[in-house]
């Protein structure tokens, strides 16, 4: 797992595994033991500072805290759309941004989780390409946005499911990514279960064979498109790893946590919605365990492309259906607070900043009511 440290020469401790924190305990003069207390005030109870961990000898916490510190995001924005969805923008140690977004459906609260500032892939559909690539995440702040999520909801926003869908191509960041999904599975820290973890990818051949040979996962494909000429025209991944390659190697793939992949297919209007094109996507699956998710283009200023019409969309999916195709056809959630399939990245602040002293308030009032101020229902904060 890779070893971040920070300007003072403390090490973040999140991003180290429960074996290299034994071994730095172990290194350090400690019980082996107290590795897995420590794991667990991390990644159960999400503290803040070693004193919180009251199980763990004071000398072994005054030793932690020579050699390591406990990371978290700030939150400095909090969205809230029209039809429930909720967009955290959070702020990294270096003072970059990222987000992720919460998606309630009738007891389902999927969250969908970023894996890099910004992206290098440059989907012609995706704003979050206009940003380019400013760094992968570390492993610890893949994780940390499902736990500060956790702390700032009630019960009924429980997670249940986890999409690395949000800003960034998890694959690209693969050596920090399989760190983190360690710590997602793991019964010890977030304990997530492996067929409610999804990682989604544009199509990066040889990271998607290691992510399945690796880890029980769901594995989603952005496909997009149903030829090469086509594919490349909106992702230019496709000049490296052609339709081909990649359906192949999607064949060939030892599915672990679920028998069929899902291929996300964001229909543009006159780019990729043709009868023709839902005739070459029927051959597309054909050899595949696959089920097709159809994603109408979500509309923006920021681009010429247009959304299908509702009933284009239908008769594309009949004729998938009819052809022996599992499809369905995302509801679009968040598109009011630029929270929806491909929006993120440009979020409004003068919409909902969530400043310092906002939240300070919040603390003090719900201190005064004897109310537990780790926990932020969202109404306190949008």
């Amino acid at each position: 797992m890779p070893v971040f440290t920070r300007a003072d020469g403390l090490i973040d401790l999140k991003s180290l595994s429960l074996p290299e924190i034994e071994a730095g305990l172990t290194g350090l003069g400690s019980e082996r033991f107290r590795a897995l207390q420590v794991y667990k005030w991390l990644w159960q109870r999400g503290v803040a500072s070693f004193d919180e961990m009251t199980n763990v000898a004071k000398s072994v916490r005054a030793l932690l805290a020579e050699r390591y510190y406990i990371s978290f995001l700030d939150v400095i924005a909090v969205q809230k759309s029209v039809d429930g969805t909720h967009k955290f923008v959070w702020q990294t140690e270096d003072g970059q941004r990222i987000e992720s977004v919460l998606i309630p459906d009738d007891g389902r609260n999927t969250l969908c989780v970023s894996s890099q500032v910004g992206c290098a892939m440059a989907c012609t559909f995706c704003l979050t390409g206009d940003l380019g690539l400013r760094r992968h995440l570390r492993p610890s702040e893949i994780c940390n946005q499902p736990l500060q999520v956790r702390q700032r909801l009630d019960e009924q926003y429980r997670i249940t499911n986890v999409v690395m869908m949000g800003m960034g191509e998890p694959l690209h960041n693969i050596d920090n990514l399989i760190p983190a999904l360690e710590i997602y599975l793991d019964e010890q820290a977030l304990n997530f279960g492996h067929r409610k973890l999804t990682v989604s990818t544009v199509g990066l051949v040889p990271q998607l064979q290691r992510l399945a040979e690796a880890l029980p996962v769901n594995i989603a494909v952005s496909l997009n498109a149903t030829t090469d000429e086509q594919r490349r025209s909106v992702m230019p991944i496709t000049r490296k790893y052609s339709l081909e390659e990649l359906m192949e190697a999607c064949r060939t793939l030892p599915l672990k946590a679920t028998k069929r992949i899902t291929f996300e297919y964001v229909m543009m209007a006159g780019v990729n919605d043709s009868m023709a094109d839902a005739q070459r996507l029927v051959k597309l699956m054909r050899g595949q365990k696959a089920k097709v998710n159809l994603i109408p283009y979500n509309e923006n200023p920021d681009r010429d492309i247009r959304r299908p019409t509702d009933a284009l969309v239908r008769q594309f999916q009949h004729h998938l259906v009819t052809h022996g195709i599992q499809a369905s056809v995302r509801v679009t959630r968040g598109r009011d607070i630029s929270a929806a399939c491909g929006q993120l990245g440009k979020a409004d602040e003068s919409k909902s900043r969530v400043d310092g002293d906002k939240i300070a308030a919040i603390r003090i009032r719900r201190e005064g009511e004897g109310l537990d101020t780790s926990r932020f229902v969202f109404d306190d904060i949008v």
